[in-house]
């Protein structure tokens, strides 16, 4: 008995210590990463934005109507993205939160009304239908990692004012199936392209294909000013209305405050873009192709690196041309994978990539606002008011059980811009290693 005893014991060390030595082995073979920081349009940065951010200074005018003389930089930067976008109008805002909720509250978002978000998005898209005092409806994410078509029309009710798809990491959603149930259905369309400025969709830039476009410039994104945003549209109408909502609900001649036709007449948000702002804006919007491209490039070298790696693969492109490369999203076969994936790879120096379950604010049942329906006021409202009564839904995780499965099972790896071909070359070494590690990945 006593032998059975220390043969068992012998062989569970002879198993630790393989265990071990594999491990580090495995360490000592791989080369230890430090994966940059993303923060896109930072890493474009140079003495173009400098020299604009001076002049402004020294011009005495920092506010954009008016001065010690005249500002032009935020007219620059709405006159460059009419040209880029390929838009009638441009108009730029303090931030992408600004952006969204002057343009829900221009296209008559409020109470008694639904608005249509997917289940993977920044906690602003929801917010800005919170402070509409409307009532926001979770809609599943395909593989695609974008607003399901097929959830969304199951979405659709009486109440429906509104249906925002976000273009989320830096990839645009099936914009043909999501306007066709907008049009069959009458409800406006809200394109969130804070995560993928300068993208596009067959041919179209985003922003350019729903009612209205909005876009963030934080320091995250694709281009950035610091803090800003922009919204653009087609519609003459509805630019009018979102100016006066983001400014003192008037329009400006000449820089002056002036009385609008009476459609236009509203409460004013003050969510005006700084000139100081609008200089950097001015400067980024030229870089931003380069930035694009940038990121493509490398995001697609990565990707060629990983193919046919049992277990492992990536999400659908609803046009792989129109992908503005700032995020590679891996998808495995179950969360146990992804969890020890994730973890072995952070060790190896791919420090900022994410298990999506685990990406904050992003996922909608990390909002402890949202899952607990906290009100804006004591009052209650929204989820008080009379006209929302009938509109009352769950927000806790198992909302959206196709999503949830999908984001327990991914990983979402930040693609900076200005990545080396041995950075590159690198990340790609580590995610192999780690997927043919059995150890690492649960066999």
């Amino acid at each position: 008995m006593g032998k059975d005893v220390y043969k068992t014991l012998s062989s569970e060390g002879m198993r630790r210590n393989k265990f071990i030595n594999h491990y580090v082995l495995m360490r000592s073979e791989m080369e230890k990463l430090n994966w940059p920081s993303e923060f896109p349009g930072t890493y474009w940065i140079d003495e173009k934005e400098e020299n604009a951010v001076v002049d402004v200074v020294k011009n005495g005018s920092l506010f954009r109507y008016y001065g010690l003389n005249n500002a032009k930089y935020v007219d620059d930067f709405e006159t460059k993205a009419k040209q880029f976008y390929g838009s009638k109008y441009a108009l730029g805002v303090n931030s992408g939160t600004g952006a969204l909720s002057t343009c829900m509250q221009t296209l008559g978002v409020g109470p008694g009304c639904e608005v249509i978000v997917p289940s993977f998005m920044w906690v602003a898209t929801i917010g800005a239908v919170i402070t509409n005092n409307a009532i926001p409806v979770l809609c599943e994410v395909d593989e695609s990692f974008c607003l399901d078509p097929v959830d969304l029309e199951k979405k659709i009710t009486s109440k429906t004012k509104l249906i925002v798809p976000v273009h989320i990491a830096g990839c645009p959603c099936d914009m043909d199936s999501i306007m066709a149930i907008a049009k069959k259905h009458n409800v406006a369309v809200l394109e969130d392209c804070a995560q993928c400025n300068g993208g596009s969709y067959k041919g179209k830039k985003v922003g350019t294909i729903g009612d209205m476009g909005i876009f963030s410039l934080q320091l995250n994104k694709n281009m950035t000013c610091g803090e800003g945003g922009l919204i653009i549209t087609d519609n003459e109408k509805l630019y009018f209305k979102a100016f006066s909502s983001h400014d003192m609900g008037l329009v400006r001649v000449k820089g002056r405050l002036a009385t609008p036709d009476a459609y236009a007449i509203c409460w004013g948000q003050g969510r005006r873009m700084a000139e100081l702002c609008g200089a950097v804006a001015s400067v980024q919007i030229d870089k931003l192709a380069h930035i694009i491209n940038s990121m493509v490039k490398s995001k697609n070298r990565i990707k060629d690196g990983l193919t046919n790696i049992e277990g492992l693969s990536f999400r659908k492109l609803n046009d792989a041309n129109g992908d503005s490369g700032p995020f590679l999203i891996m998808i495995l076969d179950d969360a146990d994978k992804a969890i020890s994936v994730a973890d072995k790879m952070k060790e190896n120096g791919l420090n900022n990539i994410f298990r999506i379950t685990d990406y904050g604010l992003h996922i909608y049942y990390n909002i402890p606002s949202l899952i607990n329906k906290v009100p804006l006021s004591p009052v209650g409202n929204p989820w008080s008011l009379a006209e929302n009564k009938s509109s009352n839904y769950d927000y806790n995780k198992g909302a959206c059980p196709k999503s949830d499965d999908l984001f327990a099972r991914s990983i979402l790896l930040p693609i900076p811009s200005k990545l080396t071909v041995e950075q590159e070359r690198q990340a790609v070494e580590i995610i192999k290693k780690t997927m043919a590690d059995k150890w690492a990945i649960g066999f």
